[in-house]
């Protein structure tokens, strides 16, 4: 899940972007926006592509 890479780095994680990650069922995608929170630095680009 991409909540940790974003909590320890001390970005917030509002409850409309944890609902929608956590009612996600496709593994692919999960791994994309796990990718992605290791760099982000707001919740919300895990949805963004670049």
């Amino acid at each position: 899940m991409p909540f940790p890479a974003l909590e320890w780095r001390g970005v917030p994680v509002p409850d409309e972007v944890r609902e929608r990650v956590e009612a996600c069922m496709d593994l692919d995608q999960l791994e994309v926006w796990a990718q992605r929170a290791v760099h982000a630095t707001e919740a919300k680009e895990l949805f963004t592509e670049k």
